[in-house]
């Protein structure tokens, strides 16, 4: 194949001060964040403005990471970039979730927020019915076709587009007058650098899209290859591909004796930290 039978895709690392600028690694654009204006939102605020800013190729894959991302997939530029080109055909969003323990033993990435955040689901429940979306986040099923984490997926603007609006949302709610909504989602915890609950409800749009709304085609990236967790489930990784093929067949046949055998396997466990 030629270079012009591929899909183009831009790769961007974000660079939010001189030294996460001097880690981008080669391959990848730099999304220019070093003035971090707002670094309540994270990597939201460069994505956000990009998203807005520019004029972006329908054709094209875009993507937009953290420094962190080599380290954490354990996938280099080119890697990313090969996954993509052979799977272009038949695939809307790549993901490339890290964590895989993070998110086979739980049933949705709510779920799992929520064991690090309690009221984090309350929260973005009552933010969704704003849209008419009335979610029962706790029995959303999940697996490794939808989890994301930390906004490391890729894909075309379309899908970017429906990302930003849900988020705009959230956004808005937050940067609007002070009521108990905006408390509940501007509530500090436990991460380092005492970040926001927005930001990790922003990190998790991607997932509740792709589960709400199965039109849009993925193709994950082997997540059990990348970095686990720091959490005492890292120790049990055949239980954590069990986990996942389960909920695979859950979400494919909704066999209730899948349910049960998932269910099995989370109850060994008395404690997710």
């Amino acid at each position: 194949m030629t270079a012009s039978d591929f899909p183009p895709i831009q790769l961007y690392q974000i660079a939010y001060s001189k030294q996460t600028l001097n880690e981008i690694e080669p391959g990848y654009l730099v999304l220019d964040n070093l003035g971090n204006e707002r670094s309540d939102w994270y990597e939201y605020w460069p994505i956000r403005r990009f998203l807005q800013s520019q004029t972006l190729n329908e054709s094209t894959f875009y993507g937009f990471f953290s420094t962190k991302f080599g380290n954490k997939t354990q996938l280099a530029y080119q890697q990313v970039t090969d996954f993509i080109r052979s799977h272009a055909d038949a695939t809307d969003v790549y993901l490339f979730s890290p964590q895989p323990d993070m998110g086979a033993f739980f049933l949705n990435v709510f779920e799992q927020g929520e064991v690090f955040d309690p009221g984090l689901i309350e929260s973005y429940e009552t933010l969704l019915k704003q849209i008419g979306l009335q979610l029962d986040l706790r029995s959303l099923i999940m697996d490794s076709r939808q989890i994301v984490f930390s906004n490391y997926f890729v894909a075309r603007p379309a899908f970017w587009r429906e990302w930003l609006a849900i988020n705009e949302l959230l956004f808005a709610t937050c940067e609007g007058p002070d009521n108990p909504l905006k408390h509940a989602l501007t509530q500090t915890t436990t991460y380092p650098g005492a970040a926001q609950r927005k930001v990790f409800l922003m990190e998790r749009a991607a997932s509740l899209l792709l589960t709400i709304k199965p039109q849009w085609r993925t193709k994950a990236a082997n997540p059990f290859t990348m970095g686990w967790s720091m959490s005492r489930l890292r120790e049990h990784p055949i239980d954590a591909y069990i986990s996942d093929a389960l909920k695979i067949a859950l979400r494919e046949q909704s066999f209730p004796e899948y349910l049960t055998a998932l269910i099995d396997i989370r109850n060994r466990f008395t404690s997710f930290k």
